[in-house]
């Protein structure tokens, strides 16, 4: 990558790398199905590695927005996508990357939001641009996608993005408690579980109102899923998922 960083901010770098190579870096060709169908395959880490590049893709939970654009270091326009979707991984070759995200239906591109967030060399990054929570302006969340195929298990996390709706709670429908105590613009990080299948239910912090249940879902092992709760431009909550696999 081309940007310097500090003496001290590298070693740390190294450091946190090392430490957690295992988990944060994926290390084959990752497949990636989301309800809408499949995206290409996305490189290896040792491949962006050998590239000096990290991958970025982007998750667009603003309903207002349809033509959400994501600018890198004022250079590079990502794919656009629209609201509920996920765009394919792109290549970014800086270590510290500002990205900006805005609405490119206009003659002008216009930065409605900023992020300056590092990067590192071989890892692979997923950035969900949503409504601040009062529901003015863009946030921008940048989770680190750590994609493993656990025998036996399947992986599932939640990013909030339904802005007003207070902390939540994830739920079979049988009652068994996933994730609780969610608060907006929180992104948990992928938890394992049993396989399973059936309708998952979005409840109230207190876990005493439903708010939203899902399409039967198979959540399969050895993948990795990402659950994005959100808020259409009418106000009703609702969900999409995408998920995440090493081809074998």
């Amino acid at each position: 990558m081309r940007a310097r960083v500090p003496a001290a901010l590298a070693l740390f770098t190294v450091v946190s790398l090392a430490a957690c190579r295992d988990t944060a870096q994926t290390d084959a060709v990752v497949d990636t199905n989301t309800a809408a169908g499949t995206l290409p395959p996305s490189m290896s880490a040792d491949s962006a590695a050998s590239r000096d590049v990290a991958l970025v893709r982007v998750v667009n939970a603003v309903p207002a927005s349809p033509t959400l654009r994501v600018r890198a270091d004022d250079q590079r326009m990502m794919p656009a996508v629209g609201f509920q979707k996920v765009s394919d991984y792109v290549t970014i070759d800086r270590t510290w990357t500002t990205f900006e995200a805005g609405d490119s239906a206009g003659t002008a591109f216009v930065p409605l939001s900023t992020d300056n967030t590092l990067l590192i060399d071989g890892r692979r990054y997923t950035l969900v641009v949503l409504r601040a929570e009062n529901g003015t302006g863009y946030e921008t969340r940048v989770l680190t996608d750590a994609i493993q195929n656990v025998a036996g298990r399947t992986r599932l996390r939640v990013v909030h993005a339904a802005p007003g709706a207070g902390e939540i709670q994830l739920r079979t429908r049988g009652g068994e408690t996933l994730f609780k105590s969610v608060k907006y613009g929180a992104d948990e990080d992928f938890s394992e579980f049993a396989p399973m299948s059936g309708i998952l239910d979005i409840r109230t912090g207190d876990g005493r109102s439903v708010l939203y249940s899902t399409a039967p879902l198979m959540l399969d092992a050895g993948k990795s899923y990402t659950l994005v709760v959100t808020r259409s431009a009418a106000g009703a909550l609702g969900a999409f998922w995408f998920e995440d696999m090493q081809a074998r």
